[in-house]
């Protein structure tokens, strides 16, 4: 009884997951060929999520995209994606 329990609610959990994505674009600048990626963790010191933080982990001073992508698995999971020069 307990398998069949934990087997419905790990369904259940994989039924609710979902990924939004949504990508920007800020500037005129060129999409470039630098990436910075900004996560958000629960456990542990990474939660900043900004442009200025994907900026810095890129070394980006020039920023042609932006993607926010967004999934849900229990617990929501952020990633900030800025490309550019």
């Amino acid at each position: 009884m307990k398998k069949l329990k934990f087997l419905a609610f790990a369904g259940c959990t994989l039924f609710f997951a979902s990924c939004v994505t949504s990508t920007y674009m800020v500037t005129d600048n060129p999409v470039g060929t630098k990436k910075g990626v900004a996560k958000l963790a629960l456990i542990g010191a990474e939660k900043d999520i900004s442009l200025e933080k994907a900026c810095q982990n890129g070394e980006i001073t020039k920023i042609g995209t932006v993607e926010v992508r967004t999934t849900y698995f229990i617990f929501p999971f952020v990633k900030t994606i800025v490309t550019g020069e």
